[in-house]
């Protein structure tokens, strides 16, 4: 088998990538001999692993491969259990999920562990991202296996399972101590709906130095695949109910932020913000992460479900080199000794869609309770789309976003109203804003604009975000921050971590928050942000369930 090395003059696609010249015969391998015929044979990786190597000793930096392979009935929630399962109990792993709809079904994504990383902390955090992901594009090469007709993926604009993605988390403010990160995992599983069964894609992210020892490098494909057949037969997590743990807010101290904020639009210093409320919690055990997400899943079908957990002691991410070369080792797999700090949630806001050069945006600002009653749910709604207050609330976060995208150059389409979003226990003003992406912009660089919107921050934004560092008494973390993933041409998923939770161990700090404005009612405000709160009350109380006694 031989290699040459391909690139696309495109902005979007100026990475390398491996063309195959002649490919393995007799594709794909069947389910029960995948790994017993020529792919599992250790020899088979060799050329891959080989031109790899080639190159680097080439270009003088390690090279990065990346194999896919189709697994039909992998279920990433599954696969979690299972791994964090086996782990030793004193050591944590580094892991990202993000669940989303996408054209109206739901796409499961779950990267492990870190093989690049680049911290996002402070300033600049949005440039470093850009910077990353343009200097790792020409160092990883990608190829899916296991098709009839084996592609490599980077020249062409492929599918979206056909690409190695980076998962990021940022910060709400520069100051945020929230682990903001942006990091390409040691594998990958990427969950898409078929025309008849559920298929996803495995993809293992492989450093190739130099010296690397390609015989080990072989074997360690080998034994990742076979490990994903293996799991595909896992079953889900499963969980039971238990009573939730009380929650108490502070009152009278959240009351009176929020009225300071009324003082403040009421002086004409700001025309929007939004407060946050965070409340501690101390739970009976350490949540069960794989449950509680396939429990918000469902419980939350029209949501984004995301948990992106990292150590919290241990070595800091390693960046770029003085030559803009690849980090010149990845972080470890596990941490020891330190309890893991998992961020999740489920949010009812995508912030960012980019696909080929398309944006989607979503505006959403203004909210009311579901109703007891059919009847009462249609008045609750009419009258949260009457509302002056809501409908103004709203018109401030288009606002925001219409000006941050004419600061990019880019002329948006604004739907004229709000419709409602409804979700399970409370319903949302939305507007959809699409937008064509400009050649030399770059996702990172729509999000340093956007971000925060009016939703979560308030309007004018840098008044509303000075006002909000001097009396928010708790660090927000990544709560209201953007979180998704990205791959090597720009093309990303970002969601805001909204109704979202905080976890370290058996110690929950829920947040939620509520937009102010000139009319807001103090009391209203409050009942808003206890409603938001209840999202993720019950999860946290979840038990795995007892596993069935054996029958006789």
């Amino acid at each position: 088998m031989l290699f040459r090395m391909t690139s696309s003059l495109s902005p979007r696609n100026a990475h390398g990538t491996l063309e195959c010249l002649e490919w393995p015969r007799a594709w794909p391998p069947t389910r029960t001999s995948a790994w017993t015929g020529e792919t599992g044979n250790r020899r088979y990786w060799d050329p891959f692993l080989a031109a790899c190597q080639q190159m680097a000793r080439a270009r003088g930096v390690p090279q990065i491969l990346s194999l896919s392979q189709p697994i039909p009935e992998l279920d990433p929630l599954a696969v979690l259990a299972q791994r964090l399962g086996s782990l030793p109990t004193n050591r944590f792993p580094s892991y990202c999920y993000l669940s989303h709809k996408a054209h109206g079904e739901r796409v499961r994504v779950l990267g492990w562990g870190s093989l690049r990383q680049v911290d996002l902390a402070g300033e600049g955090g949005l440039r470093a991202a850009r910077s990353f992901v343009e200097e790792l594009q020409p160092h990883v090469h990608a190829a899916c296996i296991g098709r009839t007709e084996p592609s490599e993926v980077g020249g062409s604009p492929g599918s979206r399972q056909e690409r190695p993605l980076c998962f990021c988390r940022l910060s709400f403010s520069p100051r945020s101590k929230g682990g903001a990160a942006l990091v390409l995992p040691r594998w990958q599983l990427l969950q898409v709906p078929d025309s008849w069964r559920s298929l996803a894609v495995a993809r293992l992210n492989l450093e190739i130095a130099p010296e690397s020892d390609l015989a080990a490098l072989a074997g360690q494909i080998t034994a990742f695949f076979a490990q994903m057949e293996r799991l595909s037969r896992s079953p889900l997590p499963s969980w039971e109910l238990q009573a939730p743990v009380p929650v108490e807010v502070e009152e009278a101290a959240l009351l009176a932020r929020i009225q300071k904020a009324l003082q403040v639009i009421q002086a004409g210093s700001l025309e929007k913000v939004v407060l946050a409320e965070a409340v501690d919690l101390h739970l009976p055990v350490p949540p069960s992460i794989p449950s509680l997400l396939a429990y918000l899943e469902k419980d939350h079908p029209d949501c984004s479900i995301f948990a992106f957990a990292a150590g919290v002691s241990g070595p800091k991410s390693l960046e770029a080199d003085a030559r803009g070369n690849l980090p010149a080792r990845p972080l470890p797999l596990v941490q020891e000794g330190a309890f893991p700090q998992v961020f999740l949630g489920a949010t009812p806001e995508r912030l960012l869609s980019v696909w080929q050069g398309q944006v989607q945006i979503d505006a959403l600002a203004g909210s009311a309770a579901r109703g007891a009653t059919p009847v009462q749910d249609r008045q609750l709604a009419e009258e949260l789309l009457r509302s002056p207050k809501d409908r103004r609330e709203h018109q401030w976060v288009v606002r925001s976003i219409r000006e941050a995208l004419s600061r990019l150059g880019m002329d948006p389409c604004i739907s004229p109203q709000p419709r409602l979003l409804r979700l399970a226990n409370i319903q949302h003003l939305q507007t959809l804003i699409e937008a064509e992406l400009p050649a030399d912009v770059h996702l990172f660089d729509l999000l340093a604009q956007l971000h925060p919107t009016a939703a979560v921050g308030g309007y004018p934004q840098q008044a509303a975000l000075q006002w909000l560092e001097r009396l928010e008494p708790f660090d927000r973390s990544s709560y209201a921050a953007p979180l998704g993933w990205v791959d090597l041409q720009g093309n990303g998923e970002f969601v805001v971590g909204i109704r979202s939770a905080l976890i370290r161990g058996n110690w929950a700090r829920l947040y939620a928050g509520a937009g102010i404005v000139a009319d807001s009612n103090p009391e209203q405000e409050l009942a808003e942000i206890r409603l938001k709160l209840r999202s993720l009350v019950q999860a946290l109380a979840l038990r795995p369930a007892a596993p069935p006694l054996p029958s006789f």
